[in-house]
């Protein structure tokens, strides 16, 4: 059997400590009792000084004290004199202290006996000094001022006041004497409880002293070592074990807990892993969502990536049509040692929507360790979808965005059952969430990319149907004009003036339609191949006098005039210059028809900075302020000339701004209604020639 310091050191922290305690309790409580009484009689005397014996000594003495000035104001009137005091006055202020004496005599601080001998010394004392008040009065009675009292009257009072001065030394004395035996009982216990509570003291700074040695021996060092464990596992020594069998049976437990915590924290730094495993397989699910081409394809990466990172036997993956209630289409992966799900039965297939809604409204999630668990086989559904899918073991996540369900998925595992961690919940909600948010980006990408082929389809078939009306309206045109041409000149008979007339109109409406169809060729040539231009250095001056050569018959058929400035011969552009001919000359067309007769339509042209700025001012019908914009559109015409029943297409402007802008250009428009108009085409200056193609802009 093992003795001696080794063996204390090893009992439990609990038995040494209740060691100390029974010392302790045969210490302090034989201190306690013996202080405790004596500071019972301490409390005593000292309360019997305070409320008893002090209160009556004060008492008595204030009786005496007044009844001495009663007894001088009496000398004073019975020898005739006149006194200051009414000596009689004076009875109430000691009937009072008599009274206060009488309590303080009576307290019940006092013993039974004291209050006995108080009361009858008391009581002696009312009595001698009612009958000293008796004496005096009747002495006083029927005096004349300044009249002396007789001697009888005079000696009766003198023997009640020694009868009272008598009581009242032999209350005081007895009083004074009671007072300065409670002193001394309360000194006395004081000493005697100062030295119990010194050697009480003394006596547990002992024991404390040795308890204090074996508690080193038992927790002190062992705890020591334990630390130098911490400090190994703070320095990444996270397998460090504490020494179980050292110290007390507390520190040793202490230690095997320690113990249990270390390889706690082992399987904490395991769940961190798997944590950080969960969130690496949202990230892995992700990134193969936003690559996928389409929805199927996105959520077959969702099911095979999430069942893959979870380890589970089965995925199966349900989206619904737009009603949220009918499947629209299954996904599913499963370990290769699986077959293919049938699809579900028709009372289950008609719950996906139901299920989806109840748990985005109610829970977000569902899990199942075990489908064949006890409390759960109560449920129907839980049994038929065992049925149907083999599975023991379910999580199920609802798949929707807003208010609208887009699916149901469902993790399975068919050989055992398992629990589902937070982590791996947490995982599959956030990979539910990713398969709703590719199934919205991916159908709308969807709708975008059938809306932009349906909108470049109808572009084309506008594009075709343009040119195809344009070539066949051309076609018969030809024909028109010629025939027309021979009805003019007579081939078929001669012409009346009013057939001449109706000619002439025919003429000019073949000719607007031809413009007209030209102007279309042109536009959707510029959309279907863009601006074919080939440039090269061209004078200003030239190109100005093209159009002053081709627009003057007909601005002096509208008697209009037509002013070209002059233009230095430096003044030079990079264009393609049949292209920029044309362009200048609708302008210059649209000035001369948009200015009555009597206008005037000028044409100038200027170098600012890095730029050739070419003008063509008119003082016409002007431009409404709500018109501008639009002025580029095709077909568009500014409400005052469509009221003026002035001539025209609306694809004029057009054709120049895709000439313009073709060439680098910018087309300016200024115009005031009623005042006139100002078209400025703004080009780069010339560079090196070059060959290409210039995109419509």
């Amino acid at each position: 059997m093992t003795t001696g310091p080794t063996a204390i050191s090893r009992r439990s922290v609990g038995s040494q400590i209740r060691l100390l305690i029974g010392i302790l309790l045969v210490l302090v409580p034989v201190g306690a009792v013996v202080s405790v009484a004596t500071i019972h009689a301490q409390g005593t005397a000292v309360r019997a000084l305070t409320l008893a014996l002090g209160p009556a000594r004060e008492s008595n003495g204030a009786v005496l004290l007044d009844m001495t000035r009663a007894q001088s104001a009496w000398s004073q009137q019975a020898a005739g004199v006149r006194a200051e005091t009414d000596p009689l006055g004076l009875q109430p202020a000691v009937e009072s202290e008599l009274d206060a004496l009488a309590r303080a005599a009576q307290s019940a601080e006092l013993s039974d006996a004291d209050r006995s001998r108080y009361q009858g010394l008391v009581a002696q004392q009312r009595a001698a000094v009612d009958a000293w008040f008796a004496a005096a009065r009747e002495s006083l009675q029927g005096l004349s001022p300044g009249a002396p009292a007789s001697e009888a009257a005079r000696g009766r009072a003198a023997t009640a006041y020694a009868a009272f001065g008598a009581v009242n030394q032999t209350l005081g004395a007895s009083i004074q004497a009671q007072r300065d035996a409670a002193r001394v009982d309360s000194r006395e216990a004081t000493a005697v409880t100062s030295g119990v509570i010194v050697a009480v003291a003394l006596a547990v700074v002992l024991v404390l002293v040795a308890a204090g040695f074996g508690m080193h021996r038992a927790i002190g060092r062992p705890l020591a070592r334990l630390r130098e464990v911490v400090r190994l596992q703070v320095e990444d020594d996270v397998i460090a074990m504490a020494n179980q069998e050292e110290g007390a049976l507390e520190v040793r437990m202490l230690a095997r807990d320690f113990n249990d915590l270390t390889r706690a924290n082992a399987r904490l730094v395991d769940q961190q892993a798997a944590v950080l495993e969960m969130q690496e397989l949202v990230l892995d699910v992700a990134r193969g969502a936003r690559s996928a081409s389409d929805v199927p394809e996105a959520l077959q990466r969702v099911t095979t990536k999430l069942g893959t990172g979870l380890g589970a036997d089965r995925v199966l993956l349900y989206t619904l049509a737009e009603d949220g209630q009918t499947i629209e289409d299954r996904l599913q992966w499963h370990t290769d040692d699986l077959p293919d799900l049938p699809p579900l039965p028709r009372s289950l297939a008609q719950q996906v929507g139901l299920v989806n809604d109840e748990l985005r409204r109610d829970v977000g999630f569902f899990h199942l360790p075990d489908l064949l668990a006890h409390d759960v086989q109560g449920d129907e559904r839980v049994r038929a979808f065992h049925r149907a899918t083999g599975t023991r073991s379910l999580l199920m996540l609802p798949i929707g965005t807003g208010g609208r369900g887009l699916g149901i998925l469902s993790v399975m595992m068919v050989g055992a059952p398992r629990r589902w961690h937070r982590h791996e919940i947490q995982a599959a909600l956030q990979c539910s969430a990713i398969a709703a948010q590719s199934i919205v980006a991916l159908r709308l990408s969807q709708m975008q990319d059938e809306q932009v082929r349906r909108l470049t389809e109808l572009d084309r078939q506008k594009t075709d149907f343009m040119a195809t009306v344009s070539h066949e309206l051309r076609t018969p045109l030809t024909s028109i004009s010629g025939y027309l041409e021979l009805l003019v000149d007579g081939d078929f008979g001669e012409v009346t003036d009013g057939q001449h007339v109706a000619l002439d109109i025919i003429g000019r409406n073949a000719t607007r339609l031809r413009g007209l169809i030209e102007d279309l060729l042109v536009l959707n040539k510029i959309e279907i191949s863009g601006l074919q231009a080939v440039s090269e250095e061209v004078a200003v001056r030239d190109l100005l006098a093209a159009v002053t050569e081709t627009m003057g018959p007909v601005a002096a058929n509208s008697g209009v005039q037509l002013v070209c400035t002059d233009v230095p011969d430096d003044l030079l552009v990079r264009v393609d210059r049949g292209q920029l001919e044309r362009a200048l000359i609708n302008l210059g067309s649209n000035a001369v028809k948009f200015t009555p007769e009597g206008g005037r339509v000028l044409l100038s042209a200027e170098r600012s900075g890095d730029s050739t700025i070419i003008s063509v001012h008119d003082t016409g019908i002007g431009i409404p302020a709500g018109d501008l914009a639009r002025l580029s559109e095709r077909f568009f015409r500014a409400g005052n000339a469509t009221a003026a029943a002035i001539p025209g297409t609306g694809l004029g402007l057009a054709i120049v701004r895709a000439i313009v802008e073709g060439h680098g250009g910018e087309l300016v428009i200024a115009s005031v209604e009623g005042e006139g108009t100002t078209m400025q085409v703004v080009l780069p200056v010339a560079r090196p020639a070059r060959v290409g193609v210039l995109a419509d802009a």
